[in-house]
């Protein structure tokens, strides 16, 4: 009876998100408070809209939803937290609800048994409005092991003011790019804001130049390892990037910035365009309003696939599988996912509900969509691709050849001998 009085609740929740006390019970027992422990890095509410959606939904809405539940957060910044959760997974410490990029980054801790596999918790009535082909990433071995709530795409983002103040317009190929970065720097002008202290930073730009010449496709296959790292699209991609590092394109100390500096640095007004996630729109717009335009990366030279995007559904919501009470563990990280989902509708995993939206569709959100209105398939950021070993190396490769220590054919040498 209990089973099937649990069963009904989580199909209220999922259809109406309300609240889960009878839930909470069903673990927690009676009118017991139980506490459960949430990690995750959005603590940047300055420069990540998903920040301030998750702060505004647990300090709003979560004692009303699990009022049963004290959750105690543990917040860290993006590269203490992909080192935080290696450590404690290889402990007895695992949080039991964590934030969790899906795919490679997560798959040693799922094959290590650490990780709750969800599908029992989930009623049809929630699943049929999740897009599945956005929650691949967190499926292993059939299996759902996360709640992914938003996928991202690659932006161009442009202080308009700068560029008028230089004379140029937005660079629509690769040659024009060198060419408005040289007149940017004529104009006493920082080109492109980069911070390469916490190394992902330029490797978005080589994920992109590959996902160009090559194609989704075989930029994921070459993530999971079918094909061999040593080849020429790989090459010629990070070629590019290192000519684009000899012409100045990106600004002069990002060597000696942090991701989080660089992204201040374009809001500021002290950088003319940044590379970076859509979740970077909401500050951006905030920030420069009128002056904020958004494009799509210049074309490369030999580009073939132009359907194919920088970006994808990594994202998600994941619970431990040494937690006391796995029901409530998993009802929070599904509510969790579709609230958030609610919040960006415009990148949103979820089919969600007339009335739920929580945020409309901004004006630059709605030109970010019309970009990518015709993409196929895409291709998310090798640090959260690949296996964390691997992804280590993969990034400090990626410094190597922002510091000129590596041409493009060093570099696939390079990576292709030390991941083996």
């Amino acid at each position: 009876m209990l089973k099937k009085l649990s069963k009904l609740i989580v199909v209220i929740l999922m259809v109406s998100i309300l609240g889960s006390e009878l839930m909470v019970y069903a673990d927690g027992g009676g009118d017991e408070k139980i506490t459960l422990r949430i990690m995750h890095y959005y603590g940047d509410t300055d420069t990540d809209a998903s920040a301030r959606y998750l702060k505004e939904i647990l300090n709003d809405k979560f004692a009303e939803a699990f009022p049963n539940v004290e959750l105690i957060q543990e917040i860290y910044d993006n590269q203490t937290y992909k080192s935080k959760i290696r450590v404690l997974m290889a402990s007895d410490e695992v949080p039991d609800i964590m934030f969790g990029y899906g795919a490679g980054f997560s798959e040693p801790f799922v094959k290590a048994g650490k990780v709750l596999p969800l599908d029992k918790y989930l009623d049809d009535s929630y699943t049929n409005h999740m897009d599945m082909e956005m929650q691949n990433n967190f499926i292993y071995d059939g299996r759902l092991y996360g709640i992914c709530f938003t996928y991202w795409t690659g932006v161009l983002y442009c202080n308009m003011e700068l560029f008028d103040r230089a004379g140029v317009k937005i660079p629509e190929t690769y040659e024009e790019l060198i060419e408005v970065c040289r007149s940017f720097r004529k104009a006493d002008i920082e080109p492109v804001a980069c911070g390469m202290l916490n190394k992902w930073h330029g490797q978005q730009w080589i994920n992109n130049f590959t996902i160009q010449l090559g194609g989704a496709s075989l930029y994921n296959a070459m993530a999971r390892g079918e094909i061999n790292l040593d080849n020429d699209i790989l090459a010629q991609a990070a070629q590019l990037t290192a000519d684009l590092v000899s012409a100045d394109v990106f600004c002069s100390d990002m060597y000696q910035l942090a991701s989080s500096e660089a992204e201040d640095m374009f809001l500021n007004g002290d950088a003319a365009m940044i590379y970076i996630g859509d979740w970077y729109t909401s500050s951006a717009e905030e920030r420069l309003g009128d002056k904020l335009e958004v494009a799509k990366m210049p074309i490369v030279p030999g580009a073939r696939a132009s359907g194919d995007y920088h970006g994808g559904a990594i994202n998600g919501w994941m619970v431990s599988s040494d937690t006391k009470y796995p029901e409530t563990a998993a009802n929070i990280a599904a509510w969790l996912g579709y609230q958030l989902s609610c919040y960006q509708p415009q990148s949103a995993t979820f089919d969600i509900e007339k009335g739920d939206e929580k945020a409309e569709i901004s004006e630059v959100d709605k030109k970010i969509l019309a970009l990518y209105k015709d993409k196929t398939e895409g291709g998310v950021a090798w640090d959260t691709l690949l296996w964390p070993d691997k992804a280590e190396i993969w990034l400090n490769t990626c410094s190597k050849l922002f510091e000129g220590k590596l041409n493009g054919q060093e570099f696939v040498q390079s990576l292709e001998s030390h991941m083996k």
